[in-house]
């Protein structure tokens, strides 16, 4: 298997290399990516092969699919570069990150990586911690800015340890409602709801406290997730 790994992985990092001769010179070694991906690289390399994957898109391209999709089922040359392209494209999703606490009726903030909205004023998750402003009232309003989608995601929070979840997406430049987007609500990457967002918001009702995933996605592919886990 290992053999076949490596195999697949330089033909297909070769075949690149053939088609951007001016870069060739300045990507990893095959053999490097072999490394990385089965945890075999020098510390002393790790980093520095870490740091150009992480600014190549297509050093990237040929590393997603190692870690995304099992190797063997795709033959080697265009059809794997293809699919690592594919890959690569679900593994950059943005993702939003919201952990929260129900404590007394409210919402204790544990951590998010947005802008809150208290009263007309947008907040970083950072700042609120920070002040010890993290005991919100049953509502929590969360802002987050991506190329052209801007999502405003609203959590309330229900009797008998349950929360609803409203997404609210839409053009960043030109504020108007985003209907073009699919939004669906996963829990263990099970998709328990999903609907069109036609009418600028969705809004999923009576969720058991949890972690759950809602992913944004247009015609082509998914856009953005949001990871949001609610304890008590």
């Amino acid at each position: 298997m290992k053999s076949d790994l490596e195999n697949l992985i330089k033909q297909a990092f070769k075949e690149w290399k053939s088609q951007s001769p001016n870069l060739s010179g300045s990507h990893p070694d095959e053999e490097d990516i072999v490394s990385l991906v089965e945890g075999k690289l020098p510390d002393s390399q790790k980093e520095e092969v870490k740091q150009h994957i992480i600014h190549c898109q297509d050093c990237a391209n040929l590393l997603a699919i190692l870690l995304t999709s099992p190797i063997e089922e795709y033959e080697p040359g265009p059809v794997l570069v293809s699919k690592v392209k594919e890959a690569l494209g679900a593994m950059k999703i943005p993702q939003i990150e919201i952990l929260l606490k129900v404590k007394e009726k409210a919402f204790e903030l544990l951590k998010a990586s947005g802008d809150i909205l208290i009263g007309q004023e947008l907040i970083p998750a950072a700042v609120l911690r920070s002040r010890n402003l993290d005991k919100l009232k049953d509502e929590v309003v969360m802002l987050k800015d991506f190329e052209r989608l801007r999502l405003k995601i609203r959590i309330e929070n229900k009797p008998k340890k349950f929360f609803n979840v409203n997404i609210e997406a839409t053009d960043k430049l030109s504020k108007s409602a985003n209907r073009d987007l699919r939004i669906s609500l996963l829990k263990e990457e099970v998709e328990l709801e999903s609907y069109l967002n036609d009418s600028g918001s969705v809004t999923f009702e009576h969720i058991p406290l949890g972690t759950y995933k809602v992913i944004v996605s247009d015609l082509e592919k998914v856009i953005a997730s949001v990871l949001i886990e609610v304890k008590v």
